[in-house]
């Protein structure tokens, strides 16, 4: 897959964002969690190529196994053997995750404890902050790998595609 699919998808995103003004207060529905996955996540997702109708493929709110976090994840994307490789942690566009707050982070680590490889990935819908997991005894601080910031004024198109395409499209996983 090129990433000429997940540039169209960034740049549709970017048109959401100027659609809307930049204040809660006019639009509330666009900063609630649901809003943003539908309008932000979503399609992200969905250019990488996974198909968020295909249960085999992808799940949404997904329950932990036992002796996990007890609440559901917001996203799981499968592999062919039906095992989860990438956890996404979504949050409202007006939650900010830039600095990555260790309440948030500590949640998405605790949805991703006993998997022993994919990744990992808290965003808003704008900002992605991209953890890779693996067998390794660091910290789930420690597994951050990259920030992703798709609005525009932070990074080119093209830059933004290819990270996230590297580290999320469904080949890599499937």
């Amino acid at each position: 897959m090129t990433t000429v699919k997940l540039e169209n998808a960034i740049r549709r995103v970017r048109k959401q964002l100027r659609d809307y003004p930049p204040t809660p207060e006019n639009y509330r529905y666009m900063y609630k969690e649901l809003a943003t996955r539908y309008l932000l996540i979503d399609p992200i997702v969905r250019a990488l190529d996974w198909d968020t109708n295909d249960f085999d493929q992808t799940a949404i709110e997904w329950p932990m196994p036992a002796g996990q976090y007890t609440r559901k994840t917001d996203y799981v994307l499968f592999n062919a053997d039906e095992q989860p490789m990438v956890i996404i942690e979504a949050k409202s566009l007006r939650v900010g995750i830039k600095n990555r707050p260790a309440g948030i982070e500590n949640q998405l680590a605790s949805y991703c404890k006993g998997l022993n490889r994919g990744a990992a990935v808290l965003t808003n819908g704008v900002i992605w902050h991209l953890y890779e997991l693996d067998s390794s005894r660091r910290t789930f601080k420690n597994k951050h790998v990259t920030e992703v910031d798709i609005r525009e004024g932070h990074g080119s198109i093209i830059g933004s595609a290819k990270t996230l395409h590297e580290w999320l499209n469904k080949d890599r996983w499937w």
